[in-house]
């Protein structure tokens, strides 16, 4: 008893583990589409363009909905499923159950790549290790903000905190706090880096900046974010540079700043004033403005979030509540569907109930007892052995008022060997205390996926 509850133990901590790797890899498959569909877009039709707030919206808009696209779900179709038994696995080699527990997921990425994917073993252990260590990087960089902000000397200037350091560095700004070094405080071009500074805090460029730097943690490893994490920030110092640009300041002395600033370094989780490629902010500076009608190209964004929640998120059937079943052999989880077909065997006039007030029982048991029945009168085809076939099978059946199975038939098959070992271990089926409705004993159809894995 001790080894079956031990053994019971393994097959379910094997179970969360699957559970979990599947989980990651479908993250970071359609996350990963996402942001390569998303970046595409802006680096062909918006980089370029001037409306910069537009593009704010654009950017930060895709990483997050990137982020969340694997965990939306609409159901658009639902279908009156058949009652759906839990799967059976059979193994090829004369042994029953001993396979790990089978996933069937109504997933829209390629079973092939997630099974690729899977096979390697340290996949989950790497992105739980990445994840770790960024957010290791940004709580560092954050302990970096806050000593800098408690022990220096602050300034209150216009409702904005000035904390002056001993550090020779441009000035660069976190929330509501800007830092510039204290003997260059006021030096030749402060004002304008001051005003482009209070630029990045008037617009809230730190929500942008924590934002992404939370997503970095979950989205390391995907470079598509990182290259709109750039794109982000890049803009970010084009909506600066443009609040600064007014009537009263030079721009050919502003290019001038841009260019002697170069070379100084900031803390990477804050806005500073020489971030980005200073050949490409010069040149935004400088290029005119894109015209109104350009700002439709942002209705490429639109197209692309709807195409992408189609594809993902849009599920075209019902999905069955997991059915989770312990067994000496093994577990197994399933979520699948069938649609109902035209009974073939039952007369016109005859009722066949899929949910009733008394299901039907097996040998005492409910409709779990069957599948344990079935599992240990399954034979895996030698012929199929040989072939190398293997796949699911899905079968429907009736129970009928006598407690007899019948209407045995194949609704989704794999191969004539496995359909008919299929059909002939659930027609060999003995008697089922029949289901009762409103006290009457009627006639209830069922569906139960064999899986048929060869080792």
């Amino acid at each position: 008893m001790k080894n079956y509850y031990r053994r019971l133990k393994r097959n379910w901590k094997t179970k969360k583990s699957k559970a979990m790797n599947t989980t990651v890899v479908n993250f970071m498959l359609e996350s990963g589409i996402s942001l390569a569909i998303f970046a595409l877009v802006y680096l062909l039709f918006l980089r370029k363009e001037t409306f910069f707030v537009l593009n704010r919206i654009y950017l930060l808009g895709s990483v997050c909905f990137s982020m969340l696209l694997p965990f939306i779900h609409f159901r658009v179709f639902t279908e009156i499923p058949s009652i759906m038994l839990d799967e059976v696995t059979i193994t090829a080699t004369g042994y029953q159950n001993l396979l790990q527990t089978v996933f069937v997921y109504s997933s829209t990425i390629s079973g092939a790549i997630e099974k690729t994917i899977q096979s390697i073993g340290l996949i989950r252990f790497i992105y739980i290790l990445g994840t770790a260590i960024f957010l290791f990087v940004f709580l560092y960089r954050i302990l970096q903000i806050t000593a800098l902000i408690l022990n220096n000397e602050c300034e209150l200037k216009n409702g904005i905190r000035i904390i002056k350091i001993d550090r020779d560095t441009t000035p660069f700004s976190f929330f509501n706090f800007v830092f510039i070094d204290k003997n260059n405080a006021n030096g030749s071009g402060m004002k304008e880096m001051l005003a482009h500074e209070m630029e990045h805090v008037r617009q809230g460029h730190s929500i942008d900046v924590m934002i992404l730097e939370l997503l970095t943690i979950f989205l390391w490893f995907n470079p598509f974010f990182w290259l709109l994490k750039r794109s982000i920030r890049e803009n970010h110092e084009f909506l600066a540079d443009s609040g600064v640009l007014k009537p009263e300041v030079s721009s050919a002395a502003y290019r001038m700043l841009l260019l002697n600033s170069a070379f100084l370094q900031q803390p990477v989780i804050a806005n500073n004033f020489n971030y980005s490629l200073i050949k490409i902010r010069i040149k935004m500076i400088t290029k005119i403005k894109s015209s109104k009608t350009a700002a439709l190209k942002l209705s490429m964004g639109v197209f692309v979030t709807a195409a992408l929640l189609l594809v993902f998120a849009c599920e075209n059937k019902k999905t069955i509540q997991e059915n989770k079943v312990a067994t000496k052999q093994a577990d197994v989880v399933v979520k699948s569907v069938v649609v109902n077909e035209q009974l073939s065997s039952i007369k016109p006039d005859e009722q066949v109930f899929i949910v009733v007030e008394q299901q039907a029982s097996f040998q005492g048991g409910d409709v779990n007892s069957f599948r344990d029945w079935v599992t240990k009168n399954l034979k895996y085809p030698d012929i199929a052995i040989k072939n190398g076939i293997s796949g699911k099978v899905f079968v429907q059946f009736v129970i009928n008022t006598a407690g007899k199975v019948v209407d045995v038939k194949v609704v989704r098959g794999v191969d004539p060997s496995l359909d008919k070992e299929a059909i002939r271990a659930i027609s060999s089926s003995p008697k089922w205390e029949p289901a009762k409705q409103k006290g009457t004993k009627v006639m209830q159809q069922f569906t139960i996926p064999i899986a048929f894995q060869l080792q």
